[in-house]
């Protein structure tokens, strides 16, 4: 495995517990964020910040 994909498998097991939920729905599960929102029992808006979180985590990870 290269460096970049050992990074990337220590941040997303770093990434704090609200974003995995919302990540792993998103991207492992293909859920759109109506669906996520409904499981999650949440808004649509908070689906999208927690997302958006959760991406600039893995972007900002230290190497």
């Amino acid at each position: 495995m290269n460096r970049e994909l050992r990074r990337l498998k220590r941040a997303i097991e770093a990434m704090p517990e609200p974003e995995w939920q919302v990540f792993q729905r998103a991207r492992y599960r293909d859920l759109d964020y109506f669906e996520i929102a409904a499981e999650l029992d949440t808004t649509v808006a908070e689906v999208e910040r927690l997302l958006g979180s959760a991406m600039t985590h893995l972007m900002q990870f230290p190497g």
